[in-house]
């Protein structure tokens, strides 16, 4: 019996890891392309070309490999390819302000695919009727959609927070489906 036990949960552990493993490298992938964006927008304001250049590449391989449900990722990627084509060309000045652009969706990306990520929790915890845990990621989903509209002024990002505010009301009273719903909504405003 120990041992069926034993395989289970052993079991059950491989498989929460590989279901929440691309997940966090998807972050991580956005965290690393912040980096080197900021590095690149540093040397373009010192007039290095070639090295704007280098991060800007590094920055653009981690956001594309980020993915494309984020619509400030998908931004991001595109004011980097531009950086590229400019800094190759040596217009350091106009390289830096792409980088910079590229830069600022990356701030936002960062807070929206956290939102993201404990929106689809909160979700999948609400249709399962575990309302404590639907609680807990509806309001991990509102902290960083906040933290995303200090950085942004976005409707999109508003109508979010609002979505995230009902559903954590409608958790409250235990209404399962119209939080699930409002979640669901919140995070559809998150992909704009």
């Amino acid at each position: 019996m120990y041992r069926t036990l034993n395989v289970g949960l052993m079991a059950g552990t491989v498989f929460l890891l590989l279901s929440v493993q691309p997940a966090w490298a998807q972050g991580e992938h956005l965290v690393q392309a912040t980096d080197h964006a900021q590095q690149a927008a540093g040397h373009g304001e010192m007039g290095h070309a070639e090295i704007l250049v280098q991060h800007a590449a590094a920055a653009l391989t981690h956001a594309e490999v980020a993915g494309d449900d984020n619509p400030y990722t998908v931004a991001a990627v595109a004011s980097l390819r531009e950086a590229l084509t400019h800094g190759n060309m040596g217009h350091t000045e106009i390289a830096t302000g792409r980088v910079n652009q590229g830069l600022m969706h990356l701030q936002v990306a960062v807070p929206v695919d956290r939102a993201l990520l404990h929106g689809a929790q909160a979700v999948s915890q609400g249709n399962m009727g575990r309302m404590p845990l639907f609680h807990t990621h509806a309001e991990q989903a509102l902290a960083h959609a906040r933290a995303a509209a200090e950085i942004a002024d976005s409707a999109h990002i508003n109508l979010a927070i609002e979505g995230f505010e009902e559903a954590i009301m409608h958790g409250e009273m235990e209404h399962s489906g119209p939080a699930v719903k409002s979640a669901e909504t919140a995070m559809s405003h998150l992909h704009m």
